[in-house]
This record gives structure tokens, sequence and C-alpha cells, in this order.
């Protein structure tokens, strides 16, 4: 590649992350302080790329301050992107002390290099033909195992966030954030292949250049869906330490039940009698139609706090309400299927008026309580 081809490449990365930054910050959807996060990845990968290129082109000699400034980046990098899916994932987040200690690894690897940030530009010149330290190669091994660490809080994050909004939600298509998810396993992907190439096969020039512009392409997208991403109304979660919880996790055991449900002040009476409220009323009114159906407005409608309400559902129908609704609208979806009357509609049709909003979810909620696809049981 030509320092032609660099100086390109740096100028596009540099034009794409200021346009998504101005895009973030000038949002007027929610998860502000979750844009502030990303604004941050955002400028300090893209630091990150160009200096990592500019260091494998001869350019920089003009520029030797540059040299090495993106070794602890990594380090800050991963922690944001943590607090970013805990900022999209949890109404009112904020940071607290004890968050510091995630700030460590980075904090204590600039200061070792803070001497050789302190150098003189002939000095530093000196060091660019040198030797890698065998510190660096050390680093990237450490900061490849913090990412794998921080991907798992990560993922964690998000698989919590979607069991709660399995408690308050009938539809999750538009609000559970597996892009999110993707994106980041993206991340650790071409992250992981750029460290086993560096580490273990041939390197060579373009190891300077492909994984970082993939890396910052990956991190565009995340702003990019979002910009897009729907603001979800927090008032119907639980917040416990700071983050989203399932309020009803799928499949609790009765023994968890009774610690979870310790200090309730439901009855087994108060259980029956609301678990009898809720069924005649989705069954006679048919609510579970209704794509936007949410926890709340039921709540609301039967006069029941919505926790109480989830308590019912909980251990009344042993799940939760998504999978509840979603009960009710297969078995909806099995009656229309079958009527001679709508045998004109197709079956995203019927997925539609029995409130799903997607044909896949449509799909795969069939199948999982029929062991069919509807293609399948309309022909049986």
């Amino acid at each position: 590649m030509t320092s032609t081809l660099y100086i390109g490449i740096l100028i596009a990365t540099l034009i794409q992350g200021f346009l998504l930054i101005g895009a973030l910050l000038t949002s007027n959807k929610g998860h502000r302080t979750a844009n502030y996060l990303l604004c941050g990845i955002i400028v300090l990968f893209s630091y990150y790329a160009l200096v990592k290129i500019l260091c494998s082109t001869e350019l920089i000699r003009y520029y030797p301050h540059f040299t090495q400034s993106y070794r602890p980046l990594p380090f800050l990098i991963w922690v944001v992107f943590y607090y970013y899916t805990r900022a999209m994932t949890t109404p009112g987040f904020h940071f607290r002390a004890k968050d510091g200690i995630h700030l460590l690894p980075f904090a204590l690897y600039t200061l070792y290099l803070l001497p050789y940030f302190l150098l003189n530009k002939v000095n530093k010149l000196q060091t660019i033909s040198a030797p890698i330290p065998l510190h660096y190669y050390l680093a990237v091994v450490l900061q490849t195992a913090l990412l794998l660490y921080y991907l798992k809080l990560s993922f964690d994050v998000l698989k919590a966030n979607e069991q709660n909004l399995k408690t308050n939600f009938s539809n999750l298509e538009k609000i559970k954030l597996a892009w999110l998810k993707h994106l980041l396993f993206a991340f650790g992907v071409i992250w992981g292949a750029a460290f086993i190439k560096a580490f273990f096969l041939a390197p060579s020039p373009a190891d300077f250049v492909i994984p970082p512009i993939l890396l910052c392409l990956v991190i565009y997208a995340i702003g990019f869906y979002a910009l897009k991403q729907p603001t979800i109304f927090f008032d119907t979660f639980q917040i416990t330490d700071g983050q989203a919880s399932p309020s009803a996790p799928v499949n609790i055991s009765s023994s968890q039940q009774a610690t979870k449900y310790k200090y309730s002040g439901l009855t087994p009476e108060d259980i029956s009698l609301y678990k009898e409220r809720l069924l005649h009323y989705l069954e006679s009114e048919k609510t579970y139609l209704n794509s936007d159906l949410n926890l709340k407005d039921i709540a609301e409608y039967l006069n029941i706090p919505p926790h109480q309400l989830s308590q019912v559902i909980n251990t009344g129908t042993k799940g939760n309400f998504y999978d509840l609704i979603n009960k009710y609208r297969i078995q909806e979806a099995k009656r229309r299927l079958t009527d001679p009357g709508k045998q004109n509609l197709s079956i995203l049709d019927i997925a539609y008026e029995v409130g799903f909003n997607s044909k896949s979810a449509f799909n795969n909620a069939f199948k999982r309580y029929t062991d069919m696809t509807p293609s399948q049981y309309k022909k049986s």
C-alpha cells in the first residue's frame, strides 16, 4: 500500500467518525448518556486506528510524538464499551465510585509508558526503527484477555435486559438490542483474528491497516443502529444495583420463587384471584391482538401494581409476560390458519392480525409452541 492510500484511509475514517459523532450528539432520541459514551468510543478508536496506521508509514517521522500513543487505549475502550452496554439497558444509568476500578489497567499502563511519552522528538525518532519491546506484546495479550472479559460482562447485561423486556413487553423485535450483541461479537472476532495473525502467523504491513479499519466499521455500525434504536419506556422496569434486571426470570424454580417473593404482600389467594382476573380479561377482550401491548397497560386496566402482576404471571403461569401473551397469539393464529373464511389471507397477514410485528418472530414463536411451522400446521 502507498502513503497516498494510507492518507485516503485516514481522511475517510476521520470524516465518518465526525459525521457519526455529530449525528449522535444532535439526536433527539433517548439514551443520551449512551450516545455520549458511544461518541467517546468513536473518538478513542478513530484515534487508535489513525495513529496505528500512521505508525506503519513513513509519515510517522513527521509526527513522532504520536508514536505508540495508541498502545494504552484498548484498556480504556473495552471499559467504555461495557459502560455503553449498561447505559443502553439501564434506566437512569450513572457512574458510581466503584466503577473506577475498571480504569486501573489503562491508568497503570499509561503511567508505565509516561517516560516514553515525555521523550523529545529526536529520541522518539530513534525508537521508531528499534525492536518492539516485550511489554508491548504482553500488553496486547492482556488487552485481548480483558476484551473477552468485558464482552462476557456486556453479553450478561444484554441477556438480563432481554429477560427484563420479556417481563414487560409482548414484542421485542425493535427493542431487544440483538444488533448490539451481534456487532460486539463481530468486534471480538475481528480483534481475535488479528491477534492470532500477529502472534502465530506471518505478519505483514496490512496487519496495521485492515483490522483497525474493520473494527472502526463495526463501531460505526453500532452508531448507525443506535440512532435507529427506539426509546424504551423504562418506567416499567425494576432497577437493582444500578442495572436493569428481570423482575420475573424465566423458568424460575419454586424455591427461587419463595426467596424472590419472600416479602411480597400477595397471599396465595390473592395470586389465584388476580390470575383469574387477568386470564378473563385477556380471553374476553383479546387484548393480546394489540402488538404494542405491555405489562403496564394491563396492570393499569386491572388496577394491580405492575410488580404484583408480574409476580402473578411468574408464579401462576410459570412463565413471563412475553410468553403468556404469545401463547394466546399462537392459539389465535392456529384458529385463523384453519378458518375456512380466512384461507385467502397469507401467513404474514395472520401474523399481523394476531399481534406479531414480523413474519420471523411469528414463525419462531409458532414453532416453539407447536413444533411446526405455520405452513406445516396449515397443511396438516
